[in-house]
């Protein structure tokens, strides 16, 4: 039973409580879990150190407990980034959903400051990560995806037909314990 889920936004104008379909599905599908959700840093125009510095402090407070991390778009690659420097105790599973890949192989995400480390198959190879994504995301292509899993070997990939850049299916489908 998850007791705890870091929820991270993407990046982009955020809407208002209970305008975020990705976030009102887990917490749908998870009601009695405490939902942790930091506002992320200048979502509009986001500076790749100042989202970092954010989440360790969101990390930091959580309790010594077992928890989930569920990250949106961007913060879904953040925080397989901040793993890469730090994996907390008692963290269980990551689950990224429509996250970008930031890399050589997409020419319109190559953004260095956001780019997973070389090392990030090795760095994270222990820890459990699903990587969801919508084949009709119109935002951040699904080739994404799989760019993701090809770095990440050990992670389980979830590739759903629909859901746009929002799905939420994947909530239903028992990927968080």
């Amino acid at each position: 039973m998850v007791q705890r889920i870091l929820f991270l936004h993407g990046a982009g104008l955020q809407p208002g409580p209970g305008g975020n379909p990705v976030l009102e599905a887990v917490r749908r599908q998870w009601p009695d879990a405490d939902l942790v959700t930091p506002d992320l840093p200048s979502p509009e125009n986001p500076d790749p150190e100042l989202w970092q510095e954010a989440i360790g402090r969101a990390v930091r407070a959580i309790p010594d407990e077992p928890w989930v991390i569920v990250g949106h778009s961007l913060g879904g690659s953040e925080a397989l980034r901040f793993l890469c420097n730090r994996i907390p105790t008692l963290l269980q599973r990551v689950v990224t959903v429509a996250a970008p890949c930031w890399c050589p192989e997409h020419p319109d995400w190559n953004e260095r400051g956001f780019a997973l480390p070389p090392t990030v198959g090795r760095t994270l190879a222990d820890l459990e990560i699903v990587v969801v994504h919508a084949e009709d995301d119109d935002v951040v292509p699904s080739t994404h995806a799989r760019c993701l899993a090809e770095q990440l070997p050990s992670a389980e990939l979830v590739l759903l037909p629909s859901g746009g850049h929002l799905p939420t299916s994947w909530t239903d489908r028992g990927l968080i314990a």
